[in-house]
């Protein structure tokens, strides 16, 4: 078996060759003659040992194996494109790149940024939302926030906070509630509301659930009240301030609510999330000293 990679001439003459069913229509695309593409198709078929296309009159036709290897053809053509589109990014320690989850990103994650870049008008740092575990190995991101470590082992790993959730809604949804003697909204009320869930996927066991919750203050639930279901915080937290129900919200993401008064918190109760946030980073992102000092600034901003 031959492992010599083929050159890479050849492999774009196949891939062309093979979208367009044209030698012609290739050489058009690449720029060349059609004899340069049929000899470049020759010395792809002669390195390889494999006849790739049936020629004909009315053009050329991929063979049976030719169409099994195009489809790692494109994928190893794509993979070169990728990092030709990330290597300046990684070569520009000018530009420091975070990602974490999208609602920690939209909610938490950019007023900080934005915090940060009032003070360093001219360090630039984009942000990346994504509910993908990040591959620093192939990212050009320098650092992730996550929710606990797991994929993350052999990366700098620095511990944030664990962030707790209470029940909120609307003041308008509130003052449909019933009241006790001193005033407070009953618990017998807000158990009548609709509720509004978020799936978390795989780490929903990680976050507190509404049984959990009335659980604490000692209010047992026959069934849960039906409402909508979010895969984000941030559009839960939407429809709480919407009051299309009560929401069980994050302390992180919901500050911005709570302090506009779209949202209150009638009950003083509070629920820890099962794990930690993270601040999670390859070694490479301590070889730049902006990416440093940002990481520096983010950690006492936080941990303050």
């Amino acid at each position: 078996m031959n492992n010599r990679l083929p050159p890479l001439g050849a492999l774009l003459a196949f891939q062309s060759a093979a979208k367009s069913s044209s030698f012609a229509s290739a050489a058009q695309e690449l720029f060349v003659t059609p004899a340069a593409i049929s000899q470049q198709i020759r010395t792809l078929e002669n390195h390889l040992q494999v006849k790739l296309f049936e020629r004909s009159k009315s053009g050329v036709k991929l063979t049976r194996a030719a169409e099994n290897y195009l489809v790692f053809v494109q994928q190893g053509l794509e993979q070169l494109k990728l990092g030709q589109q990330q290597l300046q990014q990684f070569g520009n320690l000018e530009v420091l790149t975070i990602s974490a989850l999208p609602s920690v990103a939209q909610k938490w994650l950019m007023p900080l940024v934005l915090e940060w870049m009032t003070l360093n008008p001219k360090f630039e740092v984009r942000v990346e939302a994504t509910h993908s575990r990040v591959n620093f190995n192939n990212s050009a991101s320098d650092m992730c926030i996550s929710f606990g470590v797991e994929g993350y082992k052999e990366y700098h790993q620095d511990k944030l906070l664990r962030d707790k959730v209470s029940l909120v809604l609307s003041p308008d949804l509130a003052s449909s509630c019933k009241r006790a003697v001193d005033g407070n909204i009953c618990v017998e009320s807000l158990c009548q509301l609709p509720m509004i869930h978020i799936d978390w996927g795989n780490d929903n066991n990680r976050l507190p659930q509404w049984s959990d919750w009335f659980a604490a203050i000692g209010q047992s639930l026959s069934h849960l009240q039906p409402g909508p279901r979010f895969n984000l915080s941030s559009m839960a937290i939407e429809a709480a301030v919407q009051s299309k129900g009560i929401l069980l919200g994050q302390q992180l993401l919901i500050e911005k609510e709570l302090a506009a008064g779209d949202l209150i918190n009638p009950i003083e109760q509070n629920l820890l999330l099962g794990e930690d946030y993270y601040l999670i980073y390859p070694q490479r992102t301590l070889e730049n000293p902006k990416a440093q000092l940002f990481i520096q600034w983010l950690k006492s901003r936080i941990l303050a």
